[in-house]
């Protein structure tokens, strides 16, 4: 193992193996890739370089990727809006505040509209039922008679 080792190391080294497909092919190609730049105009040079920025663009485009991308971002944005407004909690001026008991508390009464307070007050833009002026009417001609 170490004698071929050794003769290994003694024989000169070998050209590396063009892996493109230029050499692969058995076809010769008409045109050489990359072409020389100093011997090109400046309208081809400009129309090869069009050329290769279309082309790398279709190459690095991947759909399927930047949708998984797009589906992580919004999972990751969602998970931290539910954990800041369901299980963070807060100290503000020396007061502990947990975001979700706000929710509850609001969410229970539907914003103040089934609020067990405010259940029998009227809105005061609100025009008074029928029934309850023509009984306010009542109320005060009984004590004129």
């Amino acid at each position: 193992m170490i004698p071929t080792l050794i003769r290994r190391m003694a024989q000169p080294a070998k050209k590396a193996a063009v892996k493109s497909a230029q050499a692969s092919n058995f076809v010769r190609t008409k045109k050489v890739w990359p072409p020389n730049f100093k011997e090109l105009s400046q309208q081809q040079q400009l129309r090869f370089e069009k050329k290769y920025k279309r082309r790398v663009t279709l190459a690095s485009q991947r759909p399927r990727w930047e949708k998984g991308v797009k589906y992580a971002q919004l999972a990751t944005i969602a998970a931290a809006l539910v954990w800041l407004l369901f299980y963070s909690e807060f100290e503000w001026w020396g007061q502990k505040y947990k975001p979700s008991e706000e929710i509850r508390r609001r969410a229970q009464y539907l914003f103040g509209v089934m609020d067990p307070d405010k259940r029998y007050e009227r809105r005061k833009d609100m025009v008074e039922p029928a029934s309850a002026s023509s009984a306010s009417t009542d109320n005060k001609e009984s004590p004129s008679k």
